[in-house]
């Protein structure tokens, strides 16, 4: 007589490879998390120092040229004739003697003989390290942007 083989009619799924590479993954995220957190915070020891002094945070003069052409030194109205006095004057007010940076708001719509008389009347008084601030285009890209010309 011959033997009749049966084949199983019910589809059987093994879930344990399933659920051990489940653990592996998870393993290896939870160790590499880890390891970025290690590399962010680095217990190093930093050495005393004698000389220098600590760092302070001062707060910035702010010269602002509206649209028309008007002068503001912190928001308060000035002539570009007393520019340089009240600067110097605002400097001396810190406690600690430091200088404060000098900022230049610029409207975009001023007249830019205002930001020429304003930039040569600080340079010429020996204010000549000043910064313009603005805002970056949310639009324009990093590749968009022109690269500096070197001297």
């Amino acid at each position: 007589m011959r033997r009749v083989r049966r084949i199983s009619s019910d589809v059987h799924i093994e879930l344990t490879p399933m659920i051990d590479v489940v653990f592996l993954l998870l393993t290896f995220f939870i160790f590499a998390v880890v390891m970025m957190v290690r590399a962010d915070v680095l217990d190093v020891n930093l050495p005393e120092l004698a000389a220098g002094r600590a760092a302070t945070q001062t707060i910035p003069i702010t010269i602002a040229i509206t649209d028309t052409g008007e002068l503001f030194v912190n928001s308060e109205p000035i002539k570009l004739d007393a520019l340089v006095e009240r600067v110097h004057a605002l400097q001396t007010q810190m406690d600690d003697g430091s200088k404060s940076a000098l900022v230049l708001a610029v409207d975009t719509q001023s007249p830019a003989g205002v930001m020429i008389s304003v930039a040569d009347t600080l340079t010429g008084s020996g204010l000549g390290e000043f910064s313009i601030i603005g805002h970056r285009n949310p639009e324009e890209t990093q590749e968009q942007m022109p690269e500096p010309e070197s001297p």
